[in-house]
């Protein structure tokens, strides 16, 4: 039996269009995916921010909403 991977999906604004954005929960960071797409993973600092710790360069706006979506999600 595999065990599931902790995601969730929503719409989001990115270039000029919308893309469906994934985020799959791991160990230490957070993948995100644009429409099944891996685009980066980001983590949640000590000064609680969240940073991209690779991938293509996402604005920090971009990274912020979805670390925004990531704290709404998880509570």
């Amino acid at each position: 039996m595999e065990s599931e991977t902790p995601s969730f999906r929503f719409a989001l604004e990115y270039a000029g269009e919308s893309v469906n954005c994934e985020v799959v929960m791991k160990s230490a960071c957070y993948d995100i995916l644009f429409d099944d797409r891996w685009m980066a993973s980001i983590e949640h600092t000590d000064d609680f921010t969240w940073i991209q710790a690779s991938g293509v360069i996402l604005p920090e706006s971009i990274i912020d909403e979805i670390g925004l979506r990531v704290e709404s999600e998880y509570k």
